[in-house]
């Protein structure tokens, strides 16, 4: 009996803390990744179409992974350069899936950006239409002894919303610099339910309030002045709601544009070390496949392994085309 207990009380600690940790660390709305800098389009629609290349990016996230029902992420995310009424533009897709315990989110969104030429580099400037669907399983998992909750439908609740983002990026050879809001209706998503089949139980209101976000991005490349083909590649990542904010400070050393290792600190939440493969000249293409692990720094870390993260991207190179600008002459006047 006394054991029961014990285990019970044990339970619930752990619940509150992973609760308390998840409300503070971010309010979570957006999925957590560690690998932010092989994976920018998801935050800011002006990274479109920014290589000349056809680019998709595959990657898995799970979170806290000792946990029941722990955060775990999957994305696809694919962009391109196009030519339109002879400007330059870019394309691209978001699929994103993310999971917590009997909560899963899902993001369909499409990406447009308008690219130019910019000093040495290039400007993005991009806009994201799309949807949010928030979705309440009826799969909960209570302490025993168990006793199902009127509050919650036999059905799950979830209703699905308009969603649009905005960025902006700017890209040289050696550097990269972005600025992104997402989620710009923000609002809420509302729905009623019938009432469980439970004795008791009453009608059922779904709100859900979807909090507008900010991304600061930037990176740049530096090469070794030594004599090995060392490349040296900080970066950060900042991301807000307005309410809290999370900082990500990274260095990754890249070796002959083909091995990188790296590590990355989280504030008060994690450090990351990291490494991938890039391998060039795969049909016409670069792939990268790049690996991380977040070592858990917070109050989790006695009851956490960790958090695991797996990337893959391949970019198909597009050949250059030349423009060819029309000119008047006195020849034909």
């Amino acid at each position: 009996m006394k054991e029961s207990i014990f285990l019970n009380m044990k339970k619930l600690i752990i619940t509150g803390l992973f609760s308390i940790l998840f409300t503070w660390s971010f309010a979570q709305q957006d999925p957590q990744f560690s690998q932010n800098m092989y994976n920018r389009l998801y935050n800011n629609p002006g990274v479109a179409g920014s290589n000349n290349a056809i680019c998709a990016t595959l990657l898995y996230r799970q979170q806290w992974i000792t946990f029941d029902g722990n955060p775990e992420t999957f994305l696809l995310s694919v962009h391109s350069p196009f030519r339109l009424f002879n400007m330059s533009w870019g394309g691209g897709l978001n699929i994103v899936k993310d999971g917590l315990g009997n909560e899963n989110t899902l993001f369909v969104k499409g990406s447009l950006a308008y690219r130019m030429a910019l000093g040495t580099g290039n400007l993005g400037v991009g806009l994201t239409l799309g949807m949010l669907q928030k979705k309440i399983g009826s799969n909960w998992v209570s302490i025993d002894p168990f006793a199902q909750d009127a509050a919650i439908p036999d059905n799950g609740a979830g209703k699905t919303g308009f969603d649009m983002d905005f960025g902006v990026y700017y890209k040289t050879d050696k550097l990269y610099l972005g600025l992104s809001a997402l989620h710009l209706p923000s609002g809420t998503l509302s729905d009623s339910y019938s009432a469980s089949s439970t004795p008791g139980a009453v009608p059922v209101d779904f709100n859900y309030k979807i909090a507008r976000h900010y991304y600061i991005m930037a990176g740049y490349d530096y090469d070794l002045p030594i004599d090995m083909p060392l490349t040296l590649q900080p970066s950060v990542f900042v991301k807000s709601d307005a309410a809290s904010t999370q900082v990500d400070v990274n260095v990754n050393l890249l070796y002959n544009n083909m091995v990188w290792v790296g590590v990355s600190y989280r504030m008060q939440d994690a450090l990351v070390p990291m490494i991938g493969f890039m391998k060039d000249g795969i049909a016409d293409g670069v792939l990268k496949i790049g690996v991380s692990y977040d070592v858990t720094t917070s109050i989790l870390r006695q009851y956490s392994n960790g958090s695991i993260e797996v990337m893959a991207s391949y970019c198909f190179n597009l050949p250059d085309k030349t423009i060819v600008k029309k000119h008047k002459t006195v020849r034909f006047l």
